[in-house]
């Protein structure tokens, strides 16, 4: 059917999915995919469409593809929820369209560390169908909006 490519919406660290120290995405259970250690407070969309969910507590969204077959979850730090908001910005709301690129979120990557949290935030594709093929590049680095994390094949 084609290809998605998937952008960085962080500029940081790109670590395997397996990597990440909570089961829920190390495991895969929401989806498989890449994390990024944050190294600024700015989370981006990454891919165009449709912004699906945005968490009132800033900590995730997700955005669905133009032609709506790719969801990608962008989660900012590890149980960050407990935050309720604290130290996140939207810079958008649930409907908009997005570009791959355009800022959805800013964060305050010294809130987080303080109250304890991890700030490593898991980039996944929940419920793709079995045939589709996610091709990881082999990149240690990214910069938000032009590195590409994956793409997918449907």
């Amino acid at each position: 059917m084609g290809k998605t490519s998937v952008l960085s919406p962080f500029s940081g660290i790109v670590v395997p999915i397996e990597e990440v120290p909570d089961p829920v995405f190390s495991e895969k259970m929401l989806g498989d995919g890449l994390a990024v250690e944050p190294g600024e407070g700015v989370a981006l969309a990454p891919i165009n469409g449709k912004l699906i969910i945005l968490h009132s507590a800033g900590h995730a969204f997700a955005v669905q593809s133009e032609d709506g077959l790719v969801t990608v979850l962008v989660h900012i730090g590890l149980d960050t929820v407990n935050l309720k908001g604290q130290g996140f910005t939207l810079h958008a709301q649930v409907g908009d369209t997005v570009k791959a690129g355009q800022r959805v979120i800013t964060f305050d990557l010294g809130v987080i560390a303080a109250a304890g949290y991890n700030a490593i935030s898991p980039v996944i594709l929940p419920d793709l169908p079995e045939q589709a093929v996610i091709e990881k590049n082999a990149i240690d680095r990214a910069v938000a909006g032009q590195d590409v994390l994956y793409t997918v094949e449907l």
